[in-house]
């Protein structure tokens, strides 16, 4: 039995690992323009009129990497997320952009955070 359970876990794991790419914050400068999973901590957050602005691996202004949320998408979310994920580590998958000379991934679902 415990050989199946460690295959069945070993196929999961090689397949997600196949599927999406995991990486840190102060990797993601050589994936931009890939879809990836970028997992760090959060240092700051702010909630602008219309966007909320997550940085990982560093507060602003030396953040590693920020996650972008436009207002349109903050209603899907069960709170602000500036609130939501501040202080914590966190997982976000998406495609890392440049926009003026700093790092992001835009996020459109809740999905794409998941709390470590």
């Amino acid at each position: 039995m415990k050989k199946i359970l460690f295959f069945v876990v070993f196929f999961f794991i090689s397949y997600l690992a196949k599927s999406q790419t995991l990486i840190l914050a102060k990797d993601a400068a050589q994936y931009v323009g890939k879809n990836v999973t970028v997992c760090d901590s959060v240092y700051s957050t702010k909630a602008l009129e219309k966007l909320t602005l997550i940085n990982l691996g560093g507060a602003y202004p030396k953040e590693l990497l920020t996650i972008v949320v436009n207002k349109e998408d903050i209603g899907k979310f069960s709170s602000e997320p500036a609130s939501m994920f501040l202080g914590n580590n966190i997982c976000v998958t998406g495609t890392i952009s440049e926009f003026k000379g700093k790092l992001q991934i835009v996020v459109t679902e809740p999905k794409q955070i998941v709390v470590k």
